[in-house]
């Protein structure tokens, strides 16, 4: 299994620094290193071959000191390229570091212009080719005022070819991936981070401002005790291991979903759609609607759920007791009946449960102490529902989860006992014991109705082969969260945008997205 990237806090990145330093290496020479690296890394994006004004924004410290390295090597690589160095603060007034840089920058012949807080400073970027971002990095914690909100503001209307900001897009939170005010950060085409990448980078806006993110080096090793200690990481794709030629279907796992309610039977069957196509051997729909199904299904089997919720009981827990895996809530419902289905599968579940759409409104509604110990559970809910689980106000819960969502995936982690996969851009993996996984997709093609049905079902056939292997569920999370989203890549180079795919061709995109 190939390892994840270590995404770095704020207060671990500061670690980071201070080790380094601490082990005898200067921090001026950490700041060249990275801002060298930086700079090799713009000199080879395909928008520099064309590239002839540019301007560097430079903040009061450490990011600007960044910045400062940036122009200094990007003007010996391209001596033609008009540079401008334009610096917020007072230049006189820059520390440590940063203040090293600025007479670097001076002794080569390079000159900075002063941006006050009462100046424009759209002339200084109209025109350029290229625009570095160097205000701010990721120790801001506070929202963008003055000459710096001056400049993001100018740079999203003038919007230059190629942006590139360092260490974070300014005004981003690294650990969030929210914006600290009311100014969007900068849209960036590629962002420089240092040392590691950093969690905001990768999920909710922060991954839609961060555009390609490049990690550059600092010329040391980190410290190990550090990253090892790292409670998020960035997921990579791994395919799953090749089935041995005598595999059968028992070998493969079997998938119950229990839902598809009257008038809601396309969920429940999406749900299977996805479970056949994530490599289930057997996959069964548990409903009340079964008779509605048993016209519309060729490989999937039915089981006729009573209408009675008690006289249900029997029958379900077989169904559920003869599963790997089961995925209750597509089209599930909400009524008394639905909640007696929740209860059987979490009472008897002797394989892996993923509780999605009406099931996660139920577990909500009933309470943390309803959950069964015994069930191992993966809860999948979008911001919206995952803010009604913790009790977030209605009217702003998404945007609130939105915010901070690696966190709430943590709190809904630990209160439910359960892994919690919270969909959206930069989909957060949560496990109770506080460590997170990002998968970073942001796939527009996804947004479409059914597309979490499908998801729920290829969760469940990964986590019934690898019930039945005796694998690890969690990287069998993983496997389904990476099928999925690559599976809206496949589907978006398909169609040529975002836009008209359907939640069945996104189930039928999954056994190439498993692939190597």
């Amino acid at each position: 299994m190939t390892a994840d990237l270590p995404l770095l806090s704020r207060d671990e990145v500061r670690s980071v620094d201070g080790a380094l330093i601490a082990a005898g290496i200067p921090g001026v020479l950490l700041m060249e290193n990275a801002g060298r690296g930086a700079a090799e890394r713009i000199a080879a994006h395909p928008a520099m071959r064309t590239a002839r004004r540019a301007t560097v924004l430079v903040g009061p410290g450490n990011n600007g000191g960044d910045g400062l390295v940036v122009a200094r090597h990007l003007t010996l690589r391209f001596p033609a390229l008009e540079f401008t160095v334009v610096c917020i603060a007072d230049p006189s007034k820059l520390s440590g570091d940063a203040a090293i840089m600025r007479d670097a920058w001076h002794a080569t012949g390079g000159a900075l212009v002063v941006l006050r807080d009462v100046d424009d400073p759209t002339p200084l970027l109209e025109g350029r080719d290229l625009v570095v971002d160097a205000l701010f990095g990721t120790g801001l914690t506070r929202p963008l005022d003055g000459a710096a909100r001056r400049c993001v503001e100018a740079l999203a209307s003038v919007a230059p070819p190629l942006v590139v900001a360092l260490d974070l897009p300014s005004g981003l939170d690294a650990d969030r991936g929210a914006p600290l005010g009311d100014v969007p950060p900068p849209r960036a085409h590629l962002t420089c981070t240092f040392a590691a990448s950093k969690p905001g980078l990768h999920t909710g806006p922060g991954l839609i401002h961060a555009g390609e993110v490049a990690v550059i080096d600092l010329g040391a090793p980190l410290p190990h005790e550090i990253v090892t200690r790292a409670k998020a990481t960035l997921s990579r794709f791994v395919a799953p291991s090749p089935r041995r030629p005598d595999a059968h279907k028992g070998a493969a796992g079997r998938v119950l979903i229990v839902g598809g309610s009257a008038g809601k039977v396309g969920a429940a069957l999406l749900a299977a759609r996805g479970a056949h196509r994530g490599g289930a051997g057997l996959v069964t729909v548990a409903s009340r609607a079964a008779s509605q199904l048993d016209t519309r299904v060729l490989e999937t089997m039915t089981a006729t759920l009573s209408d009675d919720a008690f006289a249900l009981v029997p029958s379900l827990m077989a169904a559920v007791q003869s599963a790997d895996a089961v995925a209750i809530g597509p089209g599930l419902g909400h009524d008394e009946h639905a909640a007696a289905c929740l209860d059987v599968v979490l009472r008897n579940a002797r394989g892996p449960v993923i509780v999605d759409a009406d099931a996660l409104a139920l577990l909500a509604r009933r309470g943390v102490d309803h959950v069964a110990a015994t069930a191992w559970m993966v809860l999948t809910p979008h911001p919206l529902e995952l803010a009604r689980m913790l009790g977030l106000d209605a009217q702003r819960g998404a945007d609130t989860v939105n915010g901070d969502r690696v966190q709430h995936a943590r709190d809904a982690a630990v209160r439910f006992r359960a892994t919690v996969l919270l969909k959206g851009a930069g989909t957060v993996v949560a496990q109770p014991d506080g460590t997170v996984r990002i998968a970073p997709y942001a796939e527009p093609v996804l947004g479409v109705a059914g597309s979490g049905d499908v998801l729920a079902g290829v969760l469940a056939a990964r986590l019934a082969e690898a019930q039945r292997a005796g694998s690890d569920r969690f990287e069998a999370v993983m496997e389904a969260v990476h099928a999925h989203g690559r599976a809206g890549q496949r589907l978006r180079s398909r169609f040529g945008g975002g836009r008209g795919a359907l939640a069945s061709e996104i189930a039928d995109e999954v056994p190439a997205a498993l692939a190597v």
